[in-house]
């Protein structure tokens, strides 16, 4: 049964969720009709499975697909400037609909893209991983990385819908599922304690690759993500509790230059570095710090790194989009299942966190 769900006031947009990426070229003839122009930008990965699929339900359209390289290093002014030349060369013009078909990355950069070329044409999400159909197709957040911090450059920018085929799950690989699970993690220490029990009653069937768990796991964390994102569409207030983990994935991210380390993989050590200060600071007991690690690990998340110098990783965190006034703001966990945002961790602070997540 297609489940649809209101995102946003203003520019408000629908999430069709369990439904078929075979059935969409229907929809669409129903929404614009024959004559629309679709540009489909997914990565190489992605097209090999599912490009087949969606190009045949769009046959009755003027249909043109363009491949990037599977990397987290494709969301960049460069790939934007090239991404315009091969549109133009496509004949896109301001009545052209983008498909963003991929996962976080792509909807990040065709998204993105979509809101500049001719000062801003329609897109559409077709998220294809667990992360990008849990959290980041979530909340209309478009946005390439710079060299100085990642997702500097970007816009809030609403799809015309989002398209969320839950089938794409099943040739994920394990890697792929545990960063959307990092953030399912997240979701349920921000605002779900139950959640974050069934998760950690269920490792066995998840690792499994049970299907119906690993969908009854992606259901309850949309639900999460939407129920905020729609108290806070622009971040001005309670949404960026959702940042929990992310001030310190995001260092660890730029730290190495978008190589070498995966978007869970940040966000799963950040949540730990962030347990750290909330329980030294009295919001986390001890049995809750190490019911956060454990949970994490049994996800095969990891919960420390390599030595690094944890200045170079303070600097990064200087570039946080939370910071106001050059002060770092960071959210901490108070307990499970609640969160706070707090102004007013000293450096010293923050470093001694990354220290205890250091080898």
């Amino acid at each position: 049964m297609v489940l649809k769900i209101d995102v946003g006031e203003t520019n408000k947009y629908s999430l069709y969720v369990d439904v078929s990426l075979s059935q969409l070229g229907e929809y669409l003839d129903q929404r614009y009709g024959a004559k629309a122009h679709y540009l489909i930008i997914t990565n190489t990965l992605v097209a090999d499975l599912y490009a087949d699929s969606l190009v045949e339900g769009l046959k009755h359209f003027r249909t043109d697909l363009i491949t990037v390289p599977d990397s987290e290093e494709e969301k960049s002014l460069t790939r934007i400037s090239k991404l315009t030349e091969q549109a133009l060369n496509c004949r896109a013009d301001r009545d052209t609909i983008v498909l963003a078909l991929g996962g976080g990355v792509i909807g990040d950069l065709a998204g993105f893209f979509a809101s500049i070329y001719m000062r801003g044409i329609r897109y559409i999400n077709i998220p294809t991983t667990f992360l990008a159909q849990i959290d980041s197709s979530i909340g209309s957040k478009v946005a390439v990385n710079h060299s100085s911090g990642k997702n500097l450059l970007g816009a809030f920018y609403a799809p015309q819908f989002v398209w969320t085929d839950f089938n794409t799950l099943k040739t994920l690989p394990w890697e792929e599922l545990q960063n959307g699970l990092a953030e399912t993690i997240k979701h349920s220490m921000v605002s779900d304690f139950s959640l974050f029990e069934f998760l950690e009653q269920h490792v066995d069937d998840i690792k499994k690759l049970n299907f119906e768990t690993i969908k009854e796991v992606a259901l309850r964390s949309i639900a999460v993500k939407v129920k905020i994102v729609n108290q806070d569409i622009k971040e001005q207030g309670i949404r960026v509790l959702l940042n929990l983990g992310h001030t310190f994935g995001h260092a660890l991210e730029t730290d190495e230059k978008y190589k070498g380390i995966t978007h869970g993989q940040g966000v799963s050590i950040g949540i730990v570095a962030a347990s750290h200060i909330a329980h030294s600071r009295g919001l986390l007991s001890e049995a809750q710090l190490s019911r956060v690690i454990s949970l994490l690990e049994k996800y095969d998340l990891p919960t420390s790194i390599e030595y690094r110098d944890p200045q170079g990783l303070l600097q990064h965190m200087a570039a946080d989009k939370k910071n106001k006034a050059g002060t770092k703001r960071l959210v901490l966990p108070v307990g499970i299942g609640n969160v706070t945002l707090v102004s007013d961790c000293e450096d010293d602070e923050i470093i001694a966190a990354w220290k205890k997540v250091m080898k």
